[in-house]
Order: structure tokens, then sequence, then C-alpha cells
């Protein structure tokens, strides 16, 4: 059913939860698994005035290939065939939709991270777009009781 799932994957609750209704799913689908990980690309502009820090984005890489070396080794120990993968992208949903292209995903799987209605609408919704735009099926895993009361 489902050969290839992209995980988009950032280490937090929503995300861990996710994760674990995914590899449900994979292991009885013997699929493919890659977790994605997105970091927030600096506009050139605010590198260039000197706005932010030089090391900003070396930073955010590191701290995302540690959530991800996390996310594939909880992947891996279930037996599953698991690769991780860094985009710096402006829109975390573009990332997502060209990471699922480019692995030739079946199924993306992320997890519902809740937001005040303003903050939706001032933010945007990475799960609209994802519907809109992906070019497979979509697994939004809804929070759990015990995972709310962790965050």
């Amino acid at each position: 059913m489902y050969r290839t799932i992209v995980f988009a994957y950032d280490g937090s609750v929503e995300c861990r939860n996710a994760m674990q209704e995914g590899i449900a799913l994979a292991v009885k689908c013997n699929a493919t698994c890659h977790l994605l990980a997105v970091i927030p690309s600096p506009p050139a502009l605010a590198m260039v005035a000197g706005q932010l820090p030089e090391d900003l984005l070396e930073k955010e890489l590191a701290t995302a290939n540690t959530v991800l070396a996390q996310g594939v080794s909880s992947l891996g120990s279930r037996g599953l065939k698991v690769t991780g993968a860094v985009r710096a992208w402006k829109e975390p949903d573009e990332a997502i939709i060209s990471f699922a292209r480019e692995t030739c995903a079946d199924l993306v799987i992320v997890g519902h991270h809740q937001r005040s209605p303003f903050a939706r609408w001032w933010c945007g919704s990475v799960g609209h777009s994802l519907l809109d735009h992906l070019p497979c099926s979509l697994l939004v895993a809804m929070p759990r009781a015990s995972a709310l009361q962790e965050g």
C-alpha cells in the first residue's frame, strides 16, 4: 500500500506522536521511511545587512541534525529502512512538497500543532497547503491527551 513514507519531523511532541503512529503503519507496509527536518532559510538581505549572527544557519543545522538523528534512530530500531534529510527553506510546506516529490512518497505524515485561530490566520497552515499541493496521501496525527500534558 504505502512503499515510501515521509515524516515531517522537528522533534516536537506533536511530531513524536505522529512518528509513533507512522511507525506502526510503516512496519505493516514494510515501507522505506524518510525523515525531513526543515529549518528556516535566513533572508539574504538580513545576512548582508549583518542583522543575523553569521553562524545562525550552522546552529540551526546542528540542532536539526541532532533531532533528526534521534528520529532516524527511533525508526531504525524498529527494523525500518530510514534516511534523514535537512532542508533550509523559507516555507516548510514547500520543502515538504518538494521532498515528497523527490522521494516519490506515497504518504506524508505530519503532527498537528494546536494554534489559535488568529495564529493560524497570521502564519497560515502547513496542513492546508499540503492538502492542496502534495502529490500523495497525507496523514495528520492528532495530539493524544497524554502528549498534550507533556507539552
